[in-house]
C-alpha cells in the first residue's frame, strides 16, 4: 500500500467514526434506529457514511424549518 492508500483509510475510519458517535449521541433516534444505522455504516462503510450524512443534513434542516414556522 502506497501512502496515499492509507491516508484515504484513515480518512474513511475517521468519517464512520464520527458518523458513529453522532449516531449514538442523536436522542431523537430510537435504539432500533441507532443499531440499523451501525450496521449499515459499519458493513457498507462508504455508502453507508454517504447516507446517514444525508439523512442527518436533512435533519438538521426539517429541524431549522420547524423552529422557524413555529416563531
Amino acid at each position: 500500500m502506497t501512502g496515499a492508500h492509507v491516508l484515504v483509510l484513515l480518512a474513511l475510519l475517521a468519517l464512520d467514526a464520527i458518523a458513529l458517535v453522532q449516531v449514538w449521541r442523536d436522542r431523537r433516534r430510537s435504539d432500533v434506529v441507532k443499531w440499523l444505522w451501525t450496521v449499515v455504516i459499519l458493513f457498507v462503510p462508504v455508502i453507508g457514511v454517504l447516507g446517514w450524512a444525508v439523512n442527518w443534513l436533512l435533519g438538521k434542516a426539517a429541524d431549522r424549518l420547524n423552529r422557524g414556522s413555529s416563531a
